[in-house]
């Protein structure tokens, strides 16, 4: 990463988190569903690679608008760090805080590597709907799943996990923790957050506003958070509530994603029919196979369209 002293202005910068059990060839597919489906000029992705073995980035091209950060040396991890899940979280916005002194960015697009780019330029969709609906800080699967489905019942189990991390014997260790966690909770209830209300993490947009509405609470001492075992989507959730700002559906039938935590929303020539843009999640734990055949369609839609 070139550093010039001036950022970079882009409209969208997509954050990719990848772990030990992330395929190089299945990473690699992903960046090129980006590369060809976002503008080079005015978008870029930032990989935090997690794999623990200079394998992944070897086995995947250089580009100019993809950048890589090795997350242990964003946040350095000891024995006594045998969660993930409130260190994920600390992992990816740290990786913000370094690649945004580089790319000042309008919109952030948090991606999982078994998602993928399916359509083009989803982000001018997202800045469209930012600009007409300033309140909103987060778009994503929300209230619905990309399949259409009802997410409340599964938000409600989230606002118990958030009480239980804070009430729970787990929380009371920490009660540093748990009590930064409360007055977050605190904070975003008073400004209209519902506890427990999130979008799937798999993909989701966030506003440059949320973004630096909640950094300040963040910095404050968001590093507490590298112990919680809540999903690092709710905590985002929980961060942008309590900077003031809301969440929304962008995945319903007729929107340009299709998100679902677990199995394709809908089949794969319905995505196409539908004109969706952002699918996840491609994977199947049920029928490891999947995922491959998945790839191999859409890659075959990029080639074909070339």
């Amino acid at each position: 990463m070139v550093r010039s002293g001036v950022p970079t202005a882009i409209d969208c910068l997509v954050l990719t988190p990848v772990g030990p059990r992330s395929r190089p060839s299945y990473v690699a597919d992903t960046i090129a569903s980006f590369r060809y489906y976002m503008p080079e000029s005015s978008t870029a992705m930032v990989v935090v690679d997690d794999s623990r073995t200079p394998a992944m980035q070897r086995a995947i091209p250089a580009f100019a608008n993809v950048h890589w950060l090795t997350a242990t040396d964003l946040v350095p991890t000891s024995g006594a760090d045998h969660n993930t899940r409130g260190i994920l979280l600390l992992k990816q916005l740290r990786a913000l805080e370094v690649i945004s002194r580089d790319l000042d960015w309008r919109c952030l697009l948090r991606l999982d590597d078994d998602a993928l780019f399916i359509g083009p330029s989803p982000h001018h969709d997202a800045l469209t709907y930012f600009a007409e609906h300033p309140a909103i800080g987060m778009l994503g699967a929300y209230l619905r799943r990309g399949d259409g489905s009802d997410k409340r019942p599964s938000l409600a189990k989230q606002r118990r996990r958030l009480l239980r991390q804070i009430l729970s014997a787990d929380g009371l260790k920490r009660p540093r923790m748990s009590w930064f966690l409360a007055r977050l909770l605190v904070r975003a209830a008073s400004r209209g957050y519902t506890l427990g209300h999130m979008c799937t993490g798999g993909a989701l947009f966030l506003s440059r506003a949320a973004y630096q509405g909640f950094q300040p609470l963040w910095q404050h001492g968001g590093a507490l958070l590298r112990g919680s075992r809540l999903a690092d989507d709710l905590l985002l959730a929980v961060l942008t509530g309590a900077a003031g700002f809301g969440l929304a559906d962008f995945s319903d039938a007729d929107q340009i994603m299709a998100i679902n935590w677990r199995g394709l929303p809908m089949p794969l020539d319905e995505l196409v029919h539908r004109k969706k843009k952002l699918v996840h999640p491609v994977k199947d734990p049920a029928d490891p196979a999947r995922e491959g055949a998945v790839r191999a369609f859409f890659r075959e839609r990029r080639t074909s369209t070339r």
